[in-house]
């Protein structure tokens, strides 16, 4: 490592910016990105200016970390060449909207995703859990070999098509897994010159146009549905039921579309991603297991899980949180420089500049986390001194102004799922499972997660 980007184990970031030679390893930006990153911190510290075909700024100091999250729509903004790549579907939604148009729609929406509010679909989460825990006995009976992560994208999608459009959802299930599919293989395209433009006729710019006409028309189908009283309770009427606060006029049309857009793409994503990774931890980290379930037996027992039993697992979502530690599904944030020569590390900045930092590294970084390879949900434990919450070390749901509005939703998700799966089930790995990591939207298996079930007594 470059002495001068070396950094103090303090909170605040004492180092220097360093500059590593001109496309310095970025063939292994072809391979997993998450890793090339990580490449750039080992080698040159936590703040690093990289050049090459696509240059940025990196970070991986918390306290750096938290000065960009902190100041998004002051400093910095989502204006850079990988969020215009999400303009392309997901138009002017909360996930990529700026200035007014954020306020807005964060305005509108932050209602409706408050710790009561969410509370509704509980139910929802439940039945679809219950449902997966019932189709898994003929397969835990049989011994069968299955994936795990399709299981787990299949129940979360389920979930967040269910919250956003009722019953219509599983008449239209297998359109839309198609439809979200393909809209998460555009958005995990790398920004390239010119082949980033919409205009280019590449294969997936062509699926994707043809792929929003189709989802588009649904969603136009569902608002004008709502809006003739079709009696159904979904987050698309109580969309079309929002008024701004301080102008007392609803969300237009397309607004409603976009923001159902993000809702499911980004809604079942990370959880998907969070779950699929936890039954691998799981399956390697026996004592774990054991404890977990453990506190099931004592919490739920043999009852139906309910919303007063959430608080008291205590130790699940310690679970999770590790999880989500190692693993963060949306592994990589950027953000660009909207002002002239923004301070940052004590480097100018210039406008019009990328700056990155990858939740990979940065979640495994040996100044704040002790041992930070080995899974240990204790980390997390609320008076622990290592939960790093405070510090900008550990942020899977982003931080500051901008931090993801679903976050207590699917963490109720993730904690649910998980309370009625591993309550029925062992999952273990099957022999035929291959462990290796992408990193492309989300974080995910390579290979997904082979396993068979044992029956819980």
């Amino acid at each position: 490592m470059n002495e001068s980007a070396r950094t103090s184990r303090t909170a605040t970031f004492e180092g220097q910016l360093a500059r590593p030679p001109f496309f310095y390893r970025q063939w292994m930006l072809a391979g997993n990105p998450a890793y090339f990153f990580d490449r750039l911190v080992q080698d040159y510290g936590d703040f690093v200016h990289y050049r090459g075909l696509f240059s940025f700024y990196l970070v991986n100091h918390p306290s750096l970390v938290k000065q960009v999250l902190q100041e998004t729509n002051k400093s910095f903004d989502k204006n850079s060449v990988i969020y215009d790549r999400f303009r392309n579907p997901f138009g002017d939604g909360l996930v990529v909207a700026e200035g007014d148009r954020w306020k807005r729609s964060r305005r509108l929406m932050q209602p409706l995703f408050g710790q009561q509010a969410i509370q509704q679909y509980f139910p929802l989460m439940v039945d679809s859990a219950e449902q997966m825990a019932k189709r898994w006995e003929a397969a835990c009976s049989s011994g069968q070999v299955f994936d795990a992560a399709q299981e787990m994208n299949h129940i979360t999608l389920q979930i967040a098509g269910r919250a956003l459009f009722h019953d219509s959802f599983d008449q239209m299930s297998a359109q839309i897994s198609e439809w979200t599919h393909v809209i998460n293989l555009y958005s995990a395209k790398p920004p390239l010159p010119v082949v980033r433009s919409y205009w280019f006729p590449s294969r997936i710019n062509r699926r994707l146009k043809n792929t929003l006409a189709e989802f588009h028309e649904f969603l136009q189908q569902m608002i004008d549905a709502r809006r003739d009283g079709d009696g159904q309770s979904d987050l698309i009427s109580r969309l079309l039921a929002t008024r701004d606060e301080e102008t007392g006029q609803p969300m237009s049309d397309q607004e409603i579309a976009e923001e159902a857009l993000g809702m499911i793409i980004g809604g079942h994503e990370t959880s998907s991603s969070a779950l699929a990774w936890l039954w691998c931890e799981l399956d390697q980290h026996p004592e774990v297991r054991d404890r977990l379930h453990a506190e099931l037996a004592e919490v739920v027992g043999s009852d139906r899980l309910t919303p007063d039993h959430l608080p008291q697992l205590v130790y699940t979502r310690m679970v999770l949180e590790e999880t989500l530690r190692l693993h963060p599904p949306f592994w990589f944030e950027n953000r660009n420089v909207a002002a002239d020569d923004v301070e940052l590390g004590g480097a100018a900045l210039p406008r019009g500049s990328i700056v990155a930092f990858s939740r990979y590294s940065l979640h495994r970084h040996s100044g704040f986390w002790q041992d930070p390879e080995r899974f240990d949900p204790e980390r997390f434990r609320p008076d622990h001194e290592e939960n790093k919450r405070s510090t900008y070390a550990f942020v899977p749901f982003g931080g500051g102004p901008r931090i993801c509005i679903g976050v207590h939703l699917a963490m109720m998700e993730l904690v649910t799922v998980v309370a009625i799966l591993a309550g029925k089930y062992d999952v273990r790995l099957d022999a035929s499972h291959r462990h290796e990591m992408a990193a492309h939207l989300t974080m995910t298996p390579k290979y997904g997660v082979r396993v068979k079930l044992e029956k819980r007594r």
